[in-house]
């Protein structure tokens, strides 16, 4: 079950008034905060950056909504109920993706002004490599978009007491229009607002339920993990490894390489990217990104405990209907649990932050889309940046709807497809195209234009080849095609080969490229690299030093 039928499955019940009225009220009130807070966005560094003036801790509450993504939440539930020991492995990957942002915090906020290209070609300036920065964040963050928009069109639905494809097409529709016009009219600041919104809504729900399970289950860890182990697919590995891939090599291998691909491409998507150069200063960057990581890590085990929870369900009551193999493991514990803590106003509170999960990835990836078309490719790559600060403004207030067009009609066109591997397909796109672009330019003073030009789309379109090739397009019962079976790459996650193909293909570019003589970019390198690590007042400290 994908994690949009998960939330219809369970959120049909709630389509009583007070839920309706209270998902409706949340909405609202999260619109209204964003157009508030977005009203002087009139130019571009408040557009794209805020103005960078966020302090660390409202950096901090955008930065854990924007890695918390409505599959993060539905499926991290999920995978603990079904995989036990393998699904608490990879919960965790959410609060390492951060710690790899941590690394590069300062230097991606001190190097360039607002997008993933302006970072690349600090040192370059081409328009070759604000071409490859465009395709590489257009081809990360419309398949984000596509599945966030897909499940929050399935949950209204559900919540208007509506079924089938159709009605979720109608509310993908609805839905993609109201959050698209919300990034295009707000910018970033809007946009924080609505990150900060959705990380305290979300916060909250986890909280209660977290409270219902462990007073259900008298607080007592032993009994929760008994139970858990009991309602599990098989109880004697519940608590080992192997129960997602294998107990074999391979399935090691296969979790180990689905975490690292996950903790490295989570960390560089364009929309982190952006939210990381909102901030005041490097320092402030890197302490935005120090508390997300403890406020990720209180999710991560909110999270396993609501897993064991969904999965000590199936144990109490056998005959209900749970499916822990399934995304819906939170809602049908919600649902579990709403007769004794609140009935459907806790369905209602949880589906709201379900909503408010999608509909704000959603408007982060709308922004950072509509920036790689208007400032990378049209302001800097076709005009060469002789574009007025109120034309650039004007056209992203054109090209953010235009791109989230674009996501609203695939998200229609696939509602009832399988397309939970899109997810799959963008992380490592970006673990595989943006991150060996950004430690070359960031970190490597022989690199050169060629070799990030080339780390990019030989990372990319390997990327590509293998997920399109793998078993999660077709040969297996969960595929995109599974009546067909073309899959050849044994592996549904494509880093193990595609993360080093990026780097081995910018390192061999770089190499062949210079063979020449002394790079330009060599010389430009030093800048870079002062930035990278000092603060423009601490530079400029250090200049009259």
């Amino acid at each position: 079950m994908t994690a949009a039928a998960a939330v219809q499955t369970v959120a049909a019940t709630a389509t009583d008034a007070a839920p309706l009225v209270a998902f409706l009220l949340v909405v609202s009130v999260t619109l209204l905060l964003c157009f508030l807070f977005g009203l002087d966005s009139e130019g571009t560094d408040d557009l794209y950056v805020a103005g960078r003036s966020l302090r660390p801790w409202r950096n901090a509450f955008a930065l854990t909504g924007d890695a918390i993504s409505v599959l993060t939440l539905l499926s991290t539930t999920g995978l603990v109920a079904l995989a036990g020991y393998d699904g608490m492995a990879m919960a965790a990957c959410t609060a390492g993706a951060l710690g790899v942002l941590l690394v590069l915090a300062r230097p991606v906020r001190n190097v360039g002004s607002f997008t993933l290209g302006d970072t690349l070609d600090a040192r370059f300036r081409h328009r070759s490599i604000r071409w490859a920065a465009a395709v590489a964040t257009l081809g990360v963050c419309l398949p984000m978009a596509v599945v966030q928009l897909t499940a929050a069109g399935y949950a209204a639905a559900a919540l208007l007491g509506l079924s089938g494809t159709a009605a979720g097409q109608v509310c993908t529709v609805f839905i993609g229009s109201m959050m698209i016009c919300a990034a295009a009219l707000t910018g970033m600041r809007g946009n924080t607002m609505l990150q900060i919104a959705k990380t305290v809504t979300l916060f909250a729900c986890m909280g209660l339920l977290v409270l219902a399970v462990l007073t259900r289950w008298e607080w007592s860890p032993d009994r929760l993990l008994a139970d858990a182990r009991a309602g599990s697919l098989d109880s004697e590995r519940y608590f080992a490894p192997g129960m997602l891939f294998s107990s074999d090599a391979a399935g090691r291998f296969e979790l180990v390489a689905a975490q690292l691909t996950i903790m490295l491409g989570a960390a560089v998507m364009p929309h982190m990217i952006m939210r990381v150069k909102a901030a005041e200063h490097g320092a402030s960057a890197r302490r935005s990104v120090f508390f997300a990581i403890a406020m990720t890590g209180v999710f991560c085990v909110m999270a396993v405990v609501l897993g064991l929870g969904s999965s000590a369900v199936g144990a109490e009551a056998p005959t209900s209907g749970f499916d822990p193999q399934s995304a819906a493991a939170l809602l049908s514990l919600v649902n579990s649990l709403a007769t004794e803590w609140g009935g459907d106003l806790l369905l209602a509170m949880t589906v709201s932050a379900v909503f408010l999960t999608s509909m704000t990835v959603v408007a982060a990836l709308a922004l950072s889309a509509g920036a790689a078309v208007v400032h990378d490719v049209w302001v800097q790559g076709v005009r060469g940046g002789a574009v007025a600060a109120g034309a650039e403004v004007k056209a992203m207030r054109w090209a953010t709807p235009l791109v989230g067009v674009l996501a609203v009609t695939l998200a229609v066109v696939a509602q009832s497809w399988n397309i939970q591997f899109l997810t799959q397909a963008a992380v490592g796109a970006s673990a595989s195209a943006i991150l060996p672009a950004l430690v070359f330019a960031l970190f490597w003073k022989k690199c050169t234009r060629a070799g990030i030009v080339w780390s990019v789309y030989a990372g990319f379109g390997s990327c590509l080849l293998l997920q399109f090739f793998g078993p999660a397009v077709s040969g297996t019962p969960g595929a995109l095609f599974p009546a067909v079976d073309f899959a050849w790459y044994p592996f549904d996650t494509t880093g193990p080969v595609s993360i080093p193909v990026g780097f081995v293909a910018g390192w061999a570019a770089s190499r062949l490229s210079s063979r020449g003589g002394r790079p330009e970019s060599e010389d430009r390198y030093a800048d870079v690299a002062a930035r990278a690590v000092l603060d423009q007042e601490n530079r400029q400290l250090v200049s009259r030093t």
